[in-house]
This record gives structure tokens, C-alpha cells and sequence, in this order.
């Protein structure tokens, strides 16, 4: 576009937009423009420099371990927080994960510390205009739990459950089960007893009038006395015995005339 000045001169104007980011903090934008002078026998050119400056919150926020890999429990750890920002990084602050929520252990780009266990941590950094959370960086132990391979893990859970398992197995096996016959046998609501009941003698004496007479009661002189002896063969019942309601026992007895 060009205007024409009160001076009889000219201003030619070009516009371009851009939407900036962080990537354009620093960038030199420059405008040149050529134009003819001396009645055109001369060309002249006028050129015009600008650094852009961009303000943007925490980029790019990284977190770096040394010493790296595996490390032994008690040894000293560095873990250091960069992250790029306009204007600058205000507040650096550690972070490690837990079941319930992360726990804040630190603040400042540097945080150093003896190793008592494995565990992850993160840093946040920010500024006026936000903040940026960085990649977690994973602690782990030589020789702890976190340095076994998932499979050893996984064997040796298995293993345990299959030792408890042996275990019930063999005890089931040597503890003492009733028999199919005793089971069967055995009545319901009563404990057979081993036992022997007392065996009783008893002398009966039955006395009875002949109502004729006969060879026999001339012999014995008018009446005959039979004697009988009975064995009677009780089984007293234990203390532990119990019987069912409504059984009544049973008596056997046997009776032989003599």
C-alpha cells in the first residue's frame, strides 16, 4: 500500500502477520525498501532491524540423574531440573510418586540425597505465566526389589502359594477320618461305647400248685418247687452315652430251668 506524503513524498507500508511462540523469542525481522532517487539515475535502499522478544511459560522441562543407572542403597544421588521459560523459571519443586498422591520432598533446580529406597520423581517448574511438569526419572536399587526381572517376581509368588498349598495337602492326609462302614453304621444322636456291661446272676424262685395228682407229686410230697435260674446280661450305659428321645431299652434275658 502507498500513500503520498504533503511533501510530495511516498510511504509504502507492508504488513505481515505471524502468531508467535516460544520459538520466536530472538528472531530478527528485518524490512528493506528500494527506491529510485536523482530523477531514478540512482536506486537507494533503506533497511530496518527488529529482535522479537516473546514471553511463554516453562518449556521443554527435563530432568537429568547422576549417577546414571542402577545405584547402591546409601549412596549420594543428583537430580537436576532445567527447563527454558520468559521470563525465567521462578520456583523449581520435587516431586515423588506414592499410592494416595505425590509427595513434595524438595525445591530448587538441584536436589541431592542419600538413597534409602527405589521410587519416581518428577520436578515442576514454574513462572508468572504457568508452569511445566517434567518426564519422571526412575530410582532403582542394585539388588532391590525393583532390580529383580517381573518373571523371578512372578516365580517366586507362585512357588510360595504352591508350598502352602503341599502343606494343607499332607495335613489333610495324616489327620484321622472315620471309616464309609463306621459312618453308616454308627446311629444318629448316639455314641457307640466299647464298654462291656456288668453281667448280673439272679435266682428266681416260682412256687405253683399241682391241680392233680401224678407220679411227680408223689415223689416231691404234694407241691414242686422249680427253680430257675435266670442270667441276665445288662449293658450299663457311660457316662458319654447319648440316646435319642422316645427309645426305650431293650432287656434280654435268658432263663433255663434246671
Amino acid at each position: 500500500m502507498m500513500e503520498e506524503n504533503t511533501d510530495r513524498t511516498f510511504t509504502t507500508r507492508i504488513q505481515k502477520s505471524i502468531t508467535l511462540s516460544h520459538e520466536h523469542d530472538g528472531f530478527i525481522i528485518s524490512c528493506s525498501a528500494r527506491y529510485p532517487v536523482n530523477e531514478g539515475k540512482d536506486v537507494k535502499t533503506s533497511e530496518e532491524r527488529k529482535t522479537l522478544s516473546v514471553s511463554y511459560a516453562p518449556k521443554n522441562t527435563s530432568v537429568s540423574i547422576s549417577p546414571s543407572g542402577w545405584v547402591s542403597a546409601g549412596s549420594r544421588v543428583n537430580l537436576t531440573c532445567s527447563s527454558r521459560a520468559k521470563p525465567p523459571v521462578s520456583r523449581f519443586t520435587w516431586f515423588k510418586t506414592s499410592r494416595d498422591a505425590p509427595i513434595k520432598v524438595s525445591e530448587g533446580d538441584f536436589y541431592s540425597f542419600n538413597v534409602t529406597d527405589g521410587g519416581v520423581y518428577y520436578c515442576v517448574a514454574t513462572n508468572q505465566l504457568g508452569d511445566q511438569t517434567s518426564s519422571e526419572i526412575h530410582l532403582t536399587i542394585e539388588g532391590g526389589v525393583d532390580h529383580l526381572p517381573l518373571g523371578a517376581v512372578l516365580g517366586g509368588i507362585i512357588g510360595i502359594i504352591v508350598l502352602i498349598g503341599l502343606v494343607v495337602f499332607v495335613w489333610r492326609l495324616k489327620s484321622p477320618h472315620p471309616t464309609a462302614h463306621q459312618s453308616q453304621n454308627q446311629p444318629v444322636g448316639e455314641t457307640v461305647t466299647t464298654e462291656e456291661g456288668d453281667v448280673h446272676y439272679g435266682e428266681i424262685n416260682f412256687s405253683r400248685l399241682r391241680s392233680g395228682p401224678s407220679s411227680v407229686s408223689e415223689q416231691d410230697g404234694g407241691q414242686q418247687e422249680d427253680m430257675l435260674y435266670a442270667q441276665v446280661k445288662v449293658s450299663k450305659a457311660a457316662d458319654n452315652v447319648t440316646r435319642t428321645a422316645g427309645v426305650q431299652e431293650d432287656l434280654y434275658a435268658q432263663v433255663k430251668r434246671k
